[in-house]
């Protein structure tokens, strides 16, 4: 069964998918597809792509849309001759909805008669499929290092290499094996007992606990101190959305908008093309739409894998 819109020319396809979009935003709104308005002036019906009706208390309010699915940007003749018939029906608003865009001039006046001008984007479609990436600043708080600090009293043997340290099994005064050095501080990490904010944090480890190093047991007090630092990636998300972007005033009007798969770990690694590394967040070069912050975790902790880069 052939789909009886796909029938119809591309420049009506193209009415019917901005009256589609316009339609999810009035909310009671009367929203009309080839309307047909009696002009003031011209004393004869203007025909109207979209129009838009509603009653606020006793006032009616009138909102004129016309499409132009132009192969090259609308331009300034088209503007004005819109701009005549917005005032022509006494319409409180006019809107022109493009499918290429507006030449500098014809962007100019329509905003200095009032009229707003959008450009239709949808992702999805095949007549005016669009390739949408909106600025994202991804925020990563991460613990940089950590410092193992050893004390005690009487003789104390332990492992002069950091590494070997590190990874030495604590036991309580019962027994009991608490961890490593390292796992213990991960841990605490991954509980957020160790702050996720940058600075240096002074971490517990473990009072009064024994090692065991070349078969001498030492009673020793442990604890560290963990530099944490953070770090921010600049970069595009691609996006599915269908809606308007506001030519005049930046931005996409829309119900719902889909990114595409965020992977931290490959934009830290410089695998993703078009992000950037920057040490602070104070002087971007653009206007972020989303800001995604995120912490790593530490997957040799003995609790269930987390993963690096949760967000």
């Amino acid at each position: 069964m052939v789909d009886e819109d796909s029938r119809d020319p591309k420049w009506k396809r193209f009415e019917k998918l901005a009256y589609e979009i316009q339609k999810e935003f009035v909310g009671s709104a009367k929203v009309t597809l080839n309307d047909s308005i009696q002009g003031a002036d011209s004393k004869t019906l203007r025909q109207i792509d979209i129009s838009v009706r509603q009653s606020i208390g006793q006032y009616p309010i009138l909102v004129v849309i016309d499409c132009k699915d132009y192969k090259d940007p609308v331009d300034v003749k088209a503007v004005e001759e819109f701009a005549g018939m917005v005032r022509d029906v006494r319409a409180n608003k006019g809107a022109l909805i493009s499918s290429n865009g507006f030449t500098e001039a014809a962007a100019n006046v329509a905003k200095a008669h009032g009229i707003d001008t959008f450009l239709l984007i949808d992702t999805e479609s095949v007549d005016w499929k669009a390739y949408v990436a909106v600025p994202a600043l991804l925020e990563r708080t991460f613990m940089h290092g950590f410092q193992i600090e050893v004390s005690g009293t009487g003789r104390i043997l332990i492992p002069y290499a950091t590494e070997e340290l590190i990874n030495l099994a604590l036991h309580s005064g019962e027994g009991v094996t608490l961890g490593t050095p390292k796992t213990i501080v991960h841990t605490k990490w991954n509980n957020q007992e160790i702050p996720h904010e940058p600075g240096v944090y002074e971490v517990i480890i473990g009072k009064g606990v024994t090692v065991e190093y070349r078969d001498v047991t030492s009673t020793v007090n442990v604890s560290a101190k963990a530099v944490v630092k953070r770090e921010f990636f600049l970069g595009p998300i691609p996006v599915s959305v269908r809606g308007l972007q506001d030519v005049q005033k930046g931005g996409i009007i829309t119900r719902q908008l889909h990114t595409d798969m965020i992977n931290p770990g490959m934009i830290e690694r410089g695998k993703v093309p078009g992000w950037i590394r920057l040490e602070d967040d104070s002087n971007l070069s653009v206007k972020v739409t989303f800001k995604l912050a995120y912490s790593d975790l530490f997957e040799d902790t003995g609790q269930p894998e987390l993963g690096k880069g949760e967000q």
